[in-house]
């Protein structure tokens, strides 16, 4: 018998767009992780123009800066999450548990 999985999709938007989504939390991630846009996009298969376009749009959006870049030199840039960016993400992270807990307990009774 064939077993059945449930996907789902979770994002935040704004009247201009989305401003979290799974993507987007990743580049995040991947920037608090590596200390660099660039290291956080190559880790993540993308661009960094399109990485960086992504966090661009969220700060954008969000009228708030998300990113602490600092150019690169001899020693190369590096770039940090602001406290906001840590706020959205851990509100995003909770939003998305939440959002799967109901998901798996409906689709348990669903598809019993």
């Amino acid at each position: 018998m064939t077993m059945f999985k449930v996907k789902s999709k979770v994002w935040v938007e704004l009247d201009e767009g989305q401003v979290m989504g799974e993507g987007k939390y990743r580049i995040l991630e991947e920037v608090n992780r590596w200390g660099s846009i660039n290291k956080a996009a190559k880790n993540l298969g993308i661009s960094y123009r399109k990485a960086w376009s992504w966090i661009n749009s969220m700060e954008s959006r969000l009228n708030l800066k998300l990113v602490d870049r600092q150019k690169g030199g001899r020693n190369g840039g590096k770039a940090v999450l602001t406290k906001e960016a840590e706020e959205l993400m851990g509100r995003y992270k909770e939003l998305v548990m939440g959002f799967n807990e109901l998901i798996d307990k409906r689709f348990r009774k669903v598809f019993k």
